[in-house]
């Protein structure tokens, strides 16, 4: 049989797809072909560096995964993006002198964008691997100069020379800085000095403390690392050069009477005020990183490190206390984000280097950028052009000079730098007379380019993640992991908002007048005239994550049904008022907020996560079967079991829906005279103020890489305090059960 041929328009559409996928190959093979992939690339390279630069030092005040997925791209394909695009300017068969500007500034680029050190925890010490991949660019580069230093202008060989050799300086000093004051010898001397130091701190303080007014805290904001001997060995602080005018402390900064830190005349200057905490946070992230390398708290036991937070941080005053207590935690954690995952300059180094060096590369650049070579640019006759080279060649340097400058303003305007000049300004007594200098300081204290935390809390709801069975049967049957199952039902029912005042309020009055009291939320109710009754069965034996998982199951129930009793018309009018809607808000928060640390952050609470994720697990499990045919809030309370099973076998699971109802229903038999949202209110802050001890300090500084949790500033708070010791019940407990 005689096979049928194909149309002619047919035959004719294959020709023309093949001719044109010959001409596209031969013309990506030709010379101008491969200068257009080497613009393509070098774009491409220089917008990674830019959004490395721009965007990498504000990772961790965002909570969007789309923010934080674009900086690990950018970390991860700049190196690499860089390091092709070069080996590519070597191999190219043509010549094209701008190609050589391209990589100069391709190096510089290189080295500006170093101001991620690390991006989680685990690559915490791959500086050395940086600093290597840097030194082999540098030589490639090297190789591609000398390789066209016959065919440039003069001016343009003389200034890419300068330049080079000013990126060899700054990888040099780099290089240096880390080696000498590196972060493995920070936590391993710097941390030794200050364990050491803190173990008789409360002698060399003496009995006569006031911490109102820091009297007698003789914590170190600088100088212990510069005590050594003469064969450069560090020795001890003591009580003899700890009077010295090398070593500041928190009682020598308050102690100041220059103008800059003098907050105590007749207008209370504020800003004075936070120029000092700015020191204290420092040394409290001092005190902090020894839980990093495993240093005791000798200090813990004392009453003078309580009244440290209690009279210090707490104290009463203008209506905004809790403002300045978050923004010390805020500014200390700060301090030890820098310390892990950003290239930070220790307050005992200086700048000057890094001033010269920024301003003979500023120079350099701008030589070059307005040179005859570029402003004048004429290809020669054997040079490969494409018309876009000369416009990439300026672009590549403007985005260079924004990028350096933008570098060099967050080291000046960086809180270490601050911390360096405000310990001399207190060093210095020569300083504390110079008005210009001061206002100087004052507005370099001013400015911050970057914010410490989100100020975000992310929310889950366990009831209403269970609620849509229909919806999470369908997750189940794809053809997925179960842990990326998990995570997908997790992700549909967690969100994060924005940390309300209120909340931060009511941890700050319970800290206030309960915090030697914090117990699993017994003082709560102790303290609200709770009836014996409202206490969780077999409280004696539960679980941390059972008491949470309990009450976050009562709080959401009970808030379904005063919701629904309010819109009814059935509630009392005050039920409507300011003071229980914001008791409500701080209890509904909360209530999300540990709800959330139990299902996506468990490392952070004292038991062990895997055993914490088990037991959320089967709750999960147990309370999908009771709400299988639910389809609205409504049905919820009707669905859960009342009473636990006859069978003698215990059903951990089930006793926690179980054990969640039955303090719904006490709850809204209570009299109305009783604030019921307030007794719940206090109830969760003493609960996450329960769960925030712990000596996990790893994960907490892994969660900082992701923008940080509430849970991580209470518990820097809470070691300030000595509050170390991680409790995973409510053993020892002083209340009925």
């Amino acid at each position: 049989m005689e096979m049928q041929q194909p149309p002619d328009h047919v035959v004719e559409e294959h020709l023309l797809v093949r001719n044109a996928t010959r001409a596209a190959t031969a013309w990506v093979a030709s010379p101008v072909g491969r200068l257009a992939r080497i613009e393509v690339l070098v774009t491409l390279s220089c917008c990674l560096l830019a959004v490395l630069v721009l965007l990498g030092s504000g990772r961790r005040a965002s909570h969007s995964a789309a923010f934080r997925l674009a900086v690990w791209s950018a970390l991860m394909l700049s190196y690499p993006a860089v390091s092709y695009t070069i080996g590519l300017m070597q191999s190219a068969s043509f010549r094209n002198e701008l190609i050589v500007a391209w990589g100069c500034f391709l190096l510089l680029l290189l080295g500006c964008a170093d101001g991620i050190a690390a991006y989680s925890l685990n690559d915490s010490n791959q500086q050395a691997r940086t600093a290597l991949n840097q030194g082999l660019q540098l030589v490639y580069v090297l190789i591609l100069l000398v390789s066209y230093v016959g065919a440039l202008p003069l001016q343009l060989r003389l200034l890419l020379l300068l330049l080079w050799a000013l990126s060899a300086a700054k990888l040099a000093m780099r290089v240096r800085s880390f080696l000498s004051a590196g972060r493995d010898s920070v936590l391993t001397v710097e941390n030794k000095l200050i364990a050491d130091y803190m173990s008789r701190e409360h002698v060399y303080g003496g009995p006569d403390y006031d911490a109102a007014t820091m009297k007698g805290y003789k914590y170190v904001v600088a100088g212990e690392a510069d005590q050594k001997d003469d064969n450069g060995d560090y020795h001890p602080i003591h009580q003899s050069n700890l009077d010295r005018s090398s070593i500041i402390t928190v009682e020598k900064v308050w102690g100041c009477r220059g103008r800059l830190l003098n907050s105590d005349g007749d207008g209370h200057d504020t800003a004075a005020s936070r120029r000092k905490d700015l020191c204290l946070s420092f040394a409290m992230f001092k005190l902090l990183r020894r839980r990093l390398g495993g240093y005791p708290l000798s200090e813990a036991p004392l009453n003078k490190t309580r009244d440290f937070v209690k009279v210090g941080l707490l104290a009463a005053g203008a209506g905004d206390d809790h403002e300045r207590m978050c923004r010390v935690i805020e500014v200390e954690l700060g301090f030890l984000f820098d310390f892990y995952y950003a290239r930070y300059r220790s307050p005992r180094e200086t700048l000057i280097p890094d001033t010269l060096l920024f301003a003979a590369v500023v120079v350099a650049s701008l030589c070059t950028l307005f040179s005859p070579a570029v402003l004048n640019h004429r290809a020669a006759s054997n040079s490969v052009t494409t018309g876009f080279d000369i416009w990439l060649t300026r672009i590549v340097i403007a985005l260079f000079l924004i990028l350096e400058s933008f570098q060099y303003m967050t080291l000046v305007f960086s809180d270490w730098h601050k911390v360096k000049m405000l310990c001399r300004y207190v060093r210095e007594p020569s300083w504390q007379n110079q008005p210009v200098l001061e206002l100087m300081l004052k507005l370099m204290c001013r400015v911050r380019l970057i914010r410490y935390w989100n100020n975000s809390v992310g929310q889950y709801s366990l009831l209403l993640a269970c609620l849509h069975s229909r919806c999470n049967a369908c997750i189940w049957c794809l053809p997925l992991p179960k842990r990326m199952s998990r995570f997908l039902l997790r992700s549909r029912a967690t969100r994060h908002r924005k940390l309300p005042e209120e909340v931060k309020r009511a941890i700050y009055l319970f800290l206030r007048s309960g915090l030697a009291r914090v117990q699993h939320g017994e003082y709560a109710l102790e303290k609200n005239g709770a009836p014996a009754v409202l206490y969780p069965r077999r409280q004696q034996e539960a679980t941390t994550t059972s008491l949470i998982l309990i009450w976050h199951i009562a709080t959401e129930l009970y808030d379904y049904t005063s919701q629904r009793r309010l819109v009814a018309g059935r509630a009392p009018a005050a039920a409507d008022s300011g003071i229980v809607k914001r008791d409500r808000l701080v209890a509904t928060t909360l209530s999300s907020y540990c709800a959330y640390l139990v299902s996506s952050a468990p490392e952070l609470l004292p038991e062990h996560s895997y055993d914490t994720q088990l037991l959320l697990q089967g709750v999960q499990r147990k309370a999908s079967e009771c709400l299988g045919g639910c389809r609205s809030r409504d049905d919820m309370y009707d669905k859960l079991p009342a009473t636990a099973p006859d069978s003698q076998a215990r059903d951990v699971h089930r006793d926690i829906l179980v054990e969640g109802r039955r303090l719904c229903e006490i709850l809204g038999k209570m009299p109305e005279t009783v604030n019921k949202w307030k007794l719940l209110a206090e109830l969760w802050v003493e609960l996450l103020l329960s769960v925030a001890p712990s000596d996990n300090a790893a994960s907490h500084v892994q969660m900082l890489a992701n923008g940080g949790e509430l849970i991580t500033h209470l518990w820097a708070l809470l070691t300030h305090a000595g509050v170390i010791e991680k409790r995973t019940g409510t053993e020892n407990s002083a209340f009925p059960v």
